[in-house]
């Protein structure tokens, strides 16, 4: 049985309503105007600057991790993690050029306001998403080379054990980044492309990118990055330091110096300045450009692995 109403036939619903409202709104007619215009100058740019757009990994390593003989977890889940990790690398590319052509679409815009909205709307989560990636995109390379060089090992080489240094943690418990590299620095030793992939891969977000990029990645995530283009975050930033007293000099007049051992609260007021945006997106950009070169190293690399396995597998099965 159907609940009473005290609503009419002919009464419009609450959510018509509120949908009607919202057209008749000023507010949002302005808004979605601008948004359209923008839209529109985007594409153009988008087009404009096809020729700086900053190439994608090829996926062919994927087929040829995919026809390897190796082990049973080498056959079920190397393609797919290599396909996945190229795909990340390449959401990271498309996502850059679109950025640096919303760039360029701020920047046409006098109004303050104009440009403020174009930045929250159309910007922001695009400049957000690449300059995370470096931390990213360099952690799952080397979890996947990990993985990789593990399950090449096993199948490859008799003597090897299956035996890595997470199997002693407790559950749920990871490796820290330091001796994730540790371990993929004694996985791939018996390959000879391992090493130059290695140093192509140490080069993504590193502490110069870090220093580049204001400590972007770390910031979002653990405390208060810098706003994008404009304003500012106030901070009091408590700390415990050496207190500090006035100290009468010898030749006269005072000195403040630090107490030797005695400690006390100090606050320090900051004020965040903005990222200018074509730095931010600079900055990431370089990134991808050298996770593109860690991606060709790393292709090297799973070409040489595939074809020690399918070596090993032929001999294995007697076939010279």
């Amino acid at each position: 049985m159907s609940k009473p109403t005290t609503r009419s036939s002919n009464e419009v619903p609450p959510d018509e309503k509120n949908v009607e409202n919202l057209a008749d709104d000023i507010g949002w007619r302005s808004w979605r105007s601008l948004a359209i215009e923008a839209q529109g100058r985007f594409y153009e740019m988008l087009l404009t600057n096809s020729q700086r757009f900053p190439g994608l990994v090829d996926y062919a390593v994927v087929e040829r991790a995919r026809a390897a003989s190796g082990t049973p977890a080498w056959s079920w889940g190397a393609a797919a993690e290599i396909q996945e990790t190229i795909n990340s690398v390449n959401a990271w590319g498309m996502r850059l050029h679109e950025w640096a052509s919303w760039n360029l679409v701020v920047d046409s815009y006098e109004s303050e306001e104009d440009r403020r909205e174009v930045l929250h709307h159309f910007v922001e989560p695009l400049a957000f998403f690449c300059m995370l990636q470096p931390s990213a995109v360099s952690d799952r390379l080397m979890l996947v080379s990990e993985a990789l060089l593990h399950q090449a090992n096993c199948h490859v080489f008799p003597e090897y054990s299956d035996r890595l240094d997470q199997d002693s943690l407790k559950p749920r418990q990871t490796l820290r980044r330091s001796d994730r590299r540790k371990q993929a620095s004694r996985l791939g030793k018996n390959w000879t492309k391992f090493g130059v992939f290695r140093h192509a891969l140490d080069a993504i977000n590193s502490s110069e990118y870090k220093i580049v990029s204001r400590n972007f990645r770390d910031l979002s995530v653990h405390s208060f990055a810098p706003r994008l283009m404009m304003g500012q975050i106030l901070r009091a930033i408590r700390s415990i330091a050496p207190r500090q007293e006035i100290v009468a000099q010898p030749s006269g007049g005072y000195l403040l110096v630090d107490h030797p051992t005695k400690k006390s609260v100090q606050y320090e007021m900051v004020a965040v300045e903005p990222f200018p945006l074509g730095i931010a997106c600079s900055a990431s950009l370089a990134e991808y450009q050298k996770a593109l070169a860690a991606m060709s190293e790393f292709s090297e690399l799973v070409s040489e692995i595939c074809d020690s396995m399918d070596a090993a597998s032929k001999h294995k099965a007697g076939i010279k």
